[in-house]
């Protein structure tokens, strides 16, 4: 980098490489310490002084968050008076003249106006701090990246820039699924394998982190061990989940062997389809949860496509387990209901869980102790079923509250509707107190299986050896995007 006005920035590997990125759009996604809002601050330089002119946004959750972080590290860098003048009134920095030509203003989306200001700008960069959510902060909305997206069009520019630095984000959240899960191929993903920042950290940084958070397992990984994680909050309603034992991917559907349906209603209606196995495994294959629509909406939209493209041509019949609400008649009409709909459209029978949570979730919590041969008799595609493996590994969670007191009843968020749909699925196939009996599943091996309350009985051993074609486990530590799973 160049010297300017004896300011000296020699960046580290990964900063140089997401600064000097003209990708559509680029995310330094790291461990704390790594530099990320310095590589915001030179990103926006080494932009502008191949662009005169250009108009730069930097963006972070709150106006009072980005003064206090973002703004206070670009001006250590660039001091006002020195490299430019900043009109607080305004909030933009206007760069001096032989440092660059252009301006860089500070927004906070807590801010109405701000928000209001950004759709009505023509960008040529814009750069976002740590859109996703640390330990008490709300992160940026997706909106607001597709929004700094569409302004990326001031005229006379040679390339455009849309620069996001952040502490590994959650596996949920949005930024995830952009840059990792389902990336964009002109966007691209920077994160540093190993610390690259260490002689500009105090003495033992990350020990000392590592020491602190020892508690709290998720954060380490995020942000001490630099990989991407989930975030726990609250207590986990099924604590007996692992990653190691129960994800799976490429799990496909048994030919002609019935498969159930787990469902939950209300505006976020889910369908989950499971199959049990000759072995005795429970295969969750699919999860489908709608936003602000009806479960005659998301039957339409998405459960009856699925069935034609991937579960009808194996010829696979289907029955339901799901909440007991769904039998209520509509206030237009009381010959109308969630499961009269589901049954006309889909066809099978329906069996309603329970309605009390604890008779759900206890069922649910024994399964998935349950193993065969080392792995979970429970087995989630992360894939097809993510909503399942993200409620399952703690976004289905108990609220504890500051005093330290827990929640008797799970908290209602995005995660309790395929918690609740695949808990009513247990209570019904894997009901507690059922009468055990063991079953010979070879090398010695065995596994409990109920005699009541399933609806499987003898299938012959035509599909004995199907549970070994259904798709491979995911390998202890990793999976196939390259990021490693938690215990």
């Amino acid at each position: 980098m160049a010297t300017l006005h004896k300011t000296e920035f020699n960046p580290n590997p990964v900063q140089r490489n997401f600064i000097e990125s003209r990708a559509k759009a680029d995310l330094f996604s790291s461990r704390m310490g790594e530099g990320k809002s310095t590589a915001l601050a030179w990103g926006a330089l080494y932009h502008t002084r191949h662009n005169p002119g250009a108009s730069w946004a930097l963006i972070r959750d709150t106006f009072e968050n980005i003064v206090g972080t973002t703004q206070k590290t670009f001006f250590q860098w660039f001091p006002p008076g020195v490299y430019g003048e900043y009109n607080a009134t305004k909030k933009t920095f206007t760069w001096a003249e032989g440092v660059a030509k252009g301006e860089v203003i500070f927004m906070g989306m807590d801010d109405q106006n701000d928000a209001t200001k950004l759709m009505s700008r023509e960008l040529a960069g814009f750069g976002i701090d740590e859109p996703a959510p640390a330990v008490g902060s709300a992160g940026v909305d997706e909106m607001v990246f597709d929004i700094g997206l569409s302004r990326l069009r001031q005229p006379g520019m040679k390339w455009y820039c849309a620069k996001l630095a952040e502490n590994n984000p959650d596996e949920g959240h949005w930024t995830y699924r952009r840059f990792v899960t389902q990336a964009d191929k002109d966007f691209r993903l920077w994160q540093p394998n190993i610390p690259e920042n260490v002689l500009h950290l105090p003495k033992d940084y990350y020990a000392q982190l590592r020491s602190t958070w020892s508690h709290r397992p998720d954060l380490i990984r995020r942000f001490v061990e630099g990989d991407f994680g989930f975030q726990l909050e609250g207590k986990a309603v099924t604590p007996q989940w692992n990653d190691r034992i129960h994800l799976a991917i490429g799990l496909t559907p048994i030919p002609r062997l019935e498969a159930v349906m787990c469902w939950d209603f209300g505006h976020n209606p889910t369908c989950i389809i499971t199959q049990r196995t000759p072995m005795g495994q429970w295969l969750v294959l699919d999860a489908m949860v709608g936003d602000g629509i009806g479960v005659a909406e998301l039957i339409d939209d998405l459960v009856k496509p699925l069935i034609a493209e991937r579960y009808a041509p194996l010829k696979i019949q289907f029955r339901h387990i799901g909440d007991p609400a769904g039998l209520t008649g509509e206030q237009t009409s009381v010959n109308r209901s969630a499961v009269r709909h589901l049954r006309k459209e889909i066809g099978g029978m329906w069996r309603s869980g329970p309605v009390k949570p604890l008779e759900r979730i206890n069922p649910l919590c024994a399964v998935l102790a349950k193993t065969i041969q080392g792995r979970g008799l429970v087995q989630v595609d992360r894939e097809r079923a993510g909503a399942v493996w993200q409620a399952l590994r703690g976004g289905w969670h108990y609220n504890i509250a500051r005093t330290g007191l827990v929640s008797t009843v799970p908290k209602k968020n995005m995660h309790s509707h395929p918690g609740d749909a695949l808990a009513y699925g247990a209570a019904i196939l894997y009901p507690l107190g059922a009468s055990q009996k063991k079953v010979s599943i070879g090398q010695g091996a065995s596994l409990d299986k109920p005699t009541q309350g399933g609806y499987f009985g003898n299938r012959g051993s035509g599909a004995a050896d199907a549970l070994f074609r259904i798709g491979k486990p995911v390998p202890p530590g990793t999976v196939r995007d390259g990021s490693k799973l938690g215990g």
